[in-house]
């Protein structure tokens, strides 16, 4: 179904309740990220960007409202048809990347992948400029495992990458070339890309779409 958005949130509310003490953790969202964006999602610790990208990537369920991806409504959905949804269509890369250290780099792109296809994994790596394939991951830099990361994210030919605050613990240089390789799988393949972070000064890459308390500041 081809729609003019990738994701549409619809008064989007993610709401926690311990005892007497609620929290609204997203509050009243809406947006819509078009097909081949790249969103820069902004704002402190706390603020609520890990558990918006964790909505919209249908890895945890909204307490009230609907989220659209790809032109289908998620909000009733179990999550066996979430986890399909997932497998087609998102990507996700991890501050703590979640790379299998027994696997080398080839091994963990090729893993996920619903054919196995060796010469489409290995072309995964070289489009993030990763060529020793036989590495493992405790032989890698921080900057390194985020490139396999990010190849492993795009398999399946994934739509939509969604990446919670990937160069948090890098150095501005190495954040720089990470933000710059993304920058360019988003001109180059069309993807969808959802960023978050605490780094103000990224929203230079993207849309820069801050949150703070659990609303998006216009």
């Amino acid at each position: 179904m081809k729609t003019d958005h990738s994701i549409r949130l619809v008064d989007v509310w993610k709401i926690y309740k311990n005892g007497d003490e609620v929290t609204h953790s997203l509050s009243d969202l809406n947006h819509t990220f078009k097909p081949g964006s790249m969103s820069i999602i902004y704002g402190p610790s706390g603020s609520g960007k890990s558990t918006f990208v964790r909505a919209v990537g249908l890895l945890e369920r909204i307490t009230m409202g609907q989220i659209f991806v790809n032109g289908t409504d998620t909000s009733n959905m179990s999550q066996e048809e979430r986890n399909s949804i997932i497998q087609d269509d998102i990507g996700f890369v991890f501050r703590n990347n979640n790379l299998i250290p027994t696997l080398n780099a080839f091994e963990n792109v090729n893993l996920p992948m619903n054919s196995s296809d060796k010469a489409e994994t290995q072309e995964l790596l070289e489009m993030v400029n990763f060529k020793d394939f036989k590495r493992y991951p405790n032989d890698m830099s921080k900057e390194e495992e985020i490139r396999v990361s990010i190849a492993r994210a795009m398999v399946n030919h994934h739509s939509i990458l969604i990446t919670d605050e990937p160069t948090g613990d890098l150095h501005k240089s190495k954040a720089d070339k990470i933000m710059g390789l993304l920058q360019d799988l988003n001109r180059s393949q069309n993807l969808t890309i959802i960023l978050t972070t605490n780094d103000k000064t990224l929203g230079s890459y993207g849309d820069l779409i801050e949150i703070k308390d659990g609303k998006i500041r216009e």
